[in-house]
């Protein structure tokens, strides 16, 4: 019997990169709406794959716990600008009004939702749709990372064949070398190669840890020394469970497309014309055809 399917779309990191992926785009009232127009291009493209069920993962809006953690925590990231903010509001407000599902949490990221949801129901094949690293460490025979940027898909076997140990020790890798775009520091001195024969040699953080005394020179020193840090690292990469979402029911997030209503919201009420080609092609789609690629 073949498995339902799933989509779970980190919604912060697509709406990223349909910002900073599509050209500048003014409405006709002068308002900058290139990442709306981008992200319900990409959407309706992804939905052309015809899923039992989808859902968009939203990061809080409110300060994070990881941030009560570790107040430096992204605190290396460039500000957004304003239209950014703006176009982010507007999409979350018309994936509401286009009845598309969606969950966010006060003080949790996407990738807690999505690693919360996943875990559920091995019954499900899941299919993960962003660029983050840290996602790969729900990878199992059911779950698969999508890369929509690259057009990469990371299956069990395609990471086991690249990173050479299984998926959930890329915390414990990341955790000795840091991870720069969210000013998680690791071991000081310990770089990408050898964190990799690390984790291939011992495994997890607690297994280097616990055979540390086999570990000599200068690795030795800056494990000993950057151990407290490593720890640290682990505990703000691992995904937390969200307490409420523990018995999250999928079937909320059933696919059911109102095709006039989205048409109605999308291109007659916010006049993106554009959209319409792409609406009739998920409709056509879902009526039989062939999908289109998502970025093409």
């Amino acid at each position: 019997m073949k498995k339902k399917t799933c989509i779970i779309l980190d919604g912060s990191w697509f709406v990223f990169r349909a910002y900073y992926g599509m050209p500048p785009l003014e409405d006709a009232e002068g308002r900058p709406v290139q990442a709306i127009f981008g992200f319900f291009r990409m959407l309706f493209k992804l939905m052309q794959q015809k899923p039992d069920y989808f859902l968009i993962a939203w990061d809080s809006p409110k300060r994070t716990i990881r941030k009560e953690k570790f107040e430096e925590y992204k605190a290396n990231r460039t500000k957004l600008p304003d239209e950014f903010k703006y176009q982010m509001w507007s999409i979350k407000e018309l994936v509401e009004e286009c009845g598309i599902p969606y969950l966010e949490r006060p003080g949790y990221e996407a990738d807690d939702i999505i690693g919360t949801v996943v875990w559920q129901d091995d019954d499900i094949h899941y299919q993960i749709v962003s660029g983050d690293k840290d996602l790969k460490q729900l990878i199992t025979h059911n779950i698969v990372i999508y890369d929509g940027l690259k057009d990469e898909e990371t299956n069990l076997e395609r990471f086991r064949l690249d990173f050479g140990y299984e998926p959930p020790l890329i915390v414990d890798f990341l955790s000795l070398v840091g991870d720069a775009s969210d000013n998680i520091k690791g071991v000081a001195g310990i770089g990408a190669k050898g964190a990799e024969k690390l984790v291939k040699t011992y495994g997890s953080l607690d297994e280097i840890y616990a055979h540390l005394h086999e570990i000599k020179g200068a690795t030795h020193t800056k494990l000993t020394e950057g151990k407290d840090s490593a720890y640290h690292s682990k505990d703000l990469i691992q995904l937390m469970d969200v307490p409420d979402l523990e018995t999250y029911d999928l079937q909320s997030a059933r696919v059911s497309l109102d095709f006039w209503h989205i048409q109605s919201t999308l291109v007659d009420k916010r006049k993106f014309a554009k959209l319409e080609k792409s609406i009739k092609e998920l409709k056509r789609e879902i009526d039989g055809g062939v999908q289109l690629g998502l970025f093409g």
